[in-house]
């Protein structure tokens, strides 16, 4: 949208300094737009396309694309006459929305729910909408099906960065698999962001969720093969996106990122791999420490009730949970965690000279894939020859990982340096050589617990850098209990670092740090809680 601004091509996020008070949108008008933006996109076929027919879907967009062919050529001719009209006198983010409009409506006219898609997206950057900014490459959408080795066909989205007058260049592409139960517009905001700093960004709602056909079979090898049918597709379609499939990353949050490591450990044309909040052991999520994690069971299965209306979860994965959590180690339950687990795959993933480059992010308060087991994952990478980066955050399953999700990284609940880590970690890695090298990356960032942390109020992280991982920097400390006390160490225990605490402390609660409002599981209503 518009022309560029100048941007470094290894980034979409200027310095706040380097923008105009011009170039600002008006901020009384931002929430509004955030909202008719997203509203705007959901409103075309990414919430239509549910419950219906592929057929039916595509005759109904096929006949209403001919019917407004005509009117959007009318209204593109128009909106150029108003652009060239005020180029002269507007300021920055009103020529920014024109320019957006008169960008996607003058090239050839597309499915119109495509062109609302792109619409969306373009004026949300147009005006600095959120974690988006002006400027970058102008981006084009395309909505398409995937169609997988046994005829299931899945929904996908791409954003595509535009090559400038003359240029030849190709882009690196990231495949992003959907979160468990979220739908096509999970990632919409950062498909936008990544592509303007030049990335192919592609993403595909997984088998029996939302759009797509099939039965949610829990990140075994039919959503694998879906995968490397996506990596098929990529490669089909380079010339038209300006892709280099020589360069893919895959990334996902959650569900998604189990399946991003799973992919890349599958096909070895995935060259680095994200990993947030997701899993390396499934055994150890559901039944860490022999410990049958019930609840959030539950929340899966339901979740993945067809009667719920999110997706349709195989008849064969609720009995092979409940025997995880009831202990079962037959070959067969063996099997069919192995086969989902990406610690299973670190020869295919590290061996054989590939040491291919995960970045691992996990939260401190995650019930379901907990931090302890996030650390033995980056062990298992490391001492297989991956390159692993990892970042452990405060709060609970995903919740670092939301407000960039939603476009709201420096803006909600914390300045979390997540998402501008990821995309350094792709720069990284698939654009070698494109700017100077940072600084190596540490090998872990541990968020500390800070008073003012809280939800309900902006604040900036403070995290410790490790070199290596474990560090001699840790030393680990052990109590004994004895009688209503905490006892300090024995002589045959390591050395206390300090006292133990105060008695009448441990005897009337269990005290871990102040109140967050991310505990509890509640992320928005433990301090409601803990005051009534």
């Amino acid at each position: 949208p518009g022309a560029a601004r100048g941007l470094p091509e290894t980034t979409n996020r200027p310095p706040s300094h380097a923008r105009t008070a011009t170039d600002r949108m008006p901020s009384t008008l931002q929430p509004l737009l955030l909202f008719a933006s997203l509203a705007f996109a959901a409103a075309f076929p990414d919430g239509l396309w549910t419950g219906a027919s592929y057929d039916g879907i595509e005759a109904a967009e096929e006949a209403v694309a001919l019917h407004q062919v005509e009117v959007l050529k009318q209204f593109a001719n128009s909106v150029e006459e108003v652009k060239e009209r005020v180029q002269k006198t507007a300021p920055g983010w009103a020529l920014g929305i024109v320019s957006a409009v008169a960008g996607f409506l003058d090239e050839t006219v597309q499915v119109p729910a495509v062109k609302a898609h792109a619409a969306a997206m373009s004026l949300a950057q147009a005006v600095s909408l959120s974690d988006l900014r002006p400027g970058g490459r102008p981006v084009r959408w395309e909505h398409l099906t995937v169609v997988s080795g046994d005829g299931t066909r899945l929904r996908a989205t791409v954003a595509i960065p535009q090559q400038r007058g003359g240029e030849r260049a190709s882009f690196p592409v990231v495949v992003m698999p959907n979160s468990w139960a979220l739908c096509v517009l999970e990632y919409t905001l950062k498909q936008q962001e990544w592509a303007a700093a030049g990335y192919v960004v592609l993403m595909y709602v997984a088998r029996g969720w939302w759009e797509s056909e099939g039965e949610v079979t829990a990140a075994g090898p039919l959503e694998v093969d879906d995968a490397r049918r996506v990596l098929d597709t990529v490669e089909t379609r380079a010339s038209d996106w300006h892709a280099d499939p020589s360069r893919i990353a895959t990334a996902g949050v959650s569900y998604g990122g189990g399946l991003a490591v799973l992919t890349a450990a599958a096909d070895s044309r995935v060259t680095a791999a994200v990993s947030l909040s997701g899993w390396g052991n499934i055994n150890r999520a559901l039944a860490g420490q022999g410990a049958p994690n019930l609840f959030w069971y539950e929340v899966l299965k339901l979740s993945g009730s067809p009667w719920v209306g999110m997706g349709r979860l195989s008849n064969s994965v609720s009995p092979h949970f409940r025997a995880i959590l009831a202990g079962n180690r037959s070959e067969e339950v063996v099997g069919w965690c192995r086969t989902r687990s990406p610690e299973a795959h670190l020869q295919d993933l590290c061996g054989g000279g590939r040491a291919t480059p995960v970045l691992l992010s996990n939260n401190a308060e995650d019930r379901l894939f907990a931090p302890d087991a996030a650390l033995l994952y980056r062990q298992a990478l490391h001492g297989a020859g991956c390159r692993v980066e990892t970042m452990i955050h405060e709060g609970i399953h995903a919740m670092a990982e939301l407000p960039g999700m939603l476009g709201f990284s420096d803006a909600v609940a914390t300045s979390s340096p997540l998402w501008s880590r990821v995309l350094a970690f792709l720069d990284a890695n698939l654009k070698p050589g494109a700017a100077p090298p940072p600084p190596p990356p540490p090998a872990l960032s541990f968020q500390l617990r800070q008073p003012e942390a809280s939800v309900f109020k902006n604040y900036v992280p403070v995290y410790l850098d490790f070199d290596s991982w474990p560090s001699p920097r840790v030393q680990p400390s052990s109590y004994r209990l004895r009688g209503d006390a905490l006892a300090p160490p024995q002589a045959r225990d390591v050395a206390a670092p300090s006292p133990p605490p105060k008695a009448e402390e441990c005897t009337r609660r269990l005290a871990y740090g102040p109140d967050t409002g991310f505990s509890g599981g509640g992320a928005l209503l433990s301090p409601f809680f803990s005051s009534a």
